[in-house]
C-alpha cells in the first residue's frame, strides 16, 4: 500500500510539474511592457534598392558654395553615400570611422575609382563644421588626389528632407537629449544615381565594398580578377554582406569538368588517329 501511494505521488508530480514549468515564463514580468518606444519606431532604413535619386537637389560644399548632387556623379564611377550629421556625439563618428577604416583597406582610391559623399541631416550645420571635419578625414586617408573624391555636404531643411525622403532614411530629433536619433547605414549608388546596395551598421569590409562598387559600376572599373570575384559572390540582404554563390560555383565546377573530359577525349582521339596512320593496331 505504501509503495502504491508513493508511486501515485510520483506519477502526479511527473504529470503536473512539466505543466507548471510550461506555464511559468521567467521573463513575463519583463516582456509585458517591452514595447518599442515611439521615438524608435519612427527611425530606420528601408530597402530602396533600384530607386533613382534626384540629381538636382542643392547643397553646400565645404567652401560654402552651392552644388548639386549631379556634380559628384562622374561617368563610370560609383558613389558611396552616408547620411549623418557632423556634430553627432556618438553614432555618426563611429559610422564615419568605420567607413574610413574600410576605405583605407581598399586598394582603390576615392576620386579615382569612386566618390564618397556624406550629407548632414542637421540643417543648422554649415561649412564651418564640415570643412574642418573633411580636413581631418582627408589627412587620415592620406592618399594623393583624395580631396576630389571625399565630400561633406550641408544643406537647407528642404533639401535634406527631400533627399532623405527619397532614400527612406527616417530619423527624429530628441528634444531631451538634444540630438538626432537615427540608424546607421551607407548607400552604394550607380554612376547614374540609382541605389545599388545598402549596408547597415558601422563596419564595412574591404571585400563587400569592392564587390558593391564593381556591381554598381557595371564592370566599368576593376580588373579581370575583381570581376571574376563578383561572379562568385552574391549579396545576401539577411547577412548584410556578400556571400559565396553556390550555384555559380557549381556552374564553374561543371564547366571545368567538361573541359577536362573534353581534353581527355581529344588527346585520346588524336593518339588513336596517329596510331592508325602508322599502321599500329
Amino acid at each position: 500500500m505504501l509503495f502504491f501511494k508513493s508511486a501515485l505521488y510520483l506519477l502526479s508530480f511527473v504529470w503536473v510539474f512539466p505543466t507548471v514549468l510550461w506555464a511559468y515564463d521567467p521573463h513575463s514580468n519583463l516582456t509585458k511592457e517591452n514595447k518599442l518606444p515611439k521615438e524608435l519606431s519612427e527611425i530606420g532604413i528601408s530597402d530602396v534598392t533600384g530607386k533613382q535619386i534626384d540629381f538636382h537637389i542643392p547643397f553646400k560644399n565645404e567652401e560654402g558654395k552651392e552644388v548639386l548632387l549631379s556634380d559628384y556623379f562622374k561617368k563610370g564611377k560609383p558613389v558611396l553615400f552616408s547620411p549623418v550629421y557632423f556634430t553627432c556625439p556618438t553614432l555618426c563618428n563611429h559610422h564615419m570611422n568605420g567607413v574610413m577604416k574600410g576605405l583605407k583597406l581598399l586598394d582603390w582610391t576615392a576620386g579615382k575609382e569612386f566618390q564618397y559623399i556624406a550629407v548632414s541631416i542637421d540643417p543648422r550645420e554649415t561649412e564651418e563644421i564640415s570643412a574642418p571635419k573633411k580636413r581631418a578625414y582627408v589627412q587620415e586617408y592620406d592618399r594623393p588626389g583624395v580631396d576630389t573624391g571625399f565630400h561633406l555636404l550641408t544643406g537647407s531643411s528642404e533639401s535634406i528632407t527631400a533627399l532623405m525622403k527619397q532614400l527612406q532614411f527616417r530619423y527624429t530629433w530628441d528634444e531631451t537629449a538634444k540630438q538626432f536619433i537615427h540608424a546607421s547605414g551607407v548607400y552604394v549608388l550607380t554612376p547614374e544615381g540609382k541605389v545599388s546596395r545598402i549596408f547597415q551598421g558601422i563596419q564595412l569590409s574591404e571585400r563587400d565594398l569592392k564587390l558593391a562598387f564593381l556591381e554598381a559600376a557595371d564592370g566599368k572599373i576593376g580588373g579581370f580578377v575583381d570581376k571574376f570575384a563578383l561572379f562568385c559572390f552574391q549579396f545576401d540582404p539577411y547577412k548584410n554582406k556578400y556571400t559565396i554563390y553556390a550555384f555559380r560555383i557549381m556552374q564553374m565546377g561543371g564547366g571545368i569538368t567538361l573541359l577536362i573530359l573534353g581534353s581527355f577525349l581529344f588527346i585520346n582521339w588524336r593518339k588513336t588517329k596517329n596510331n592508325h596512320r602508322q599502321g599500329v593496331k
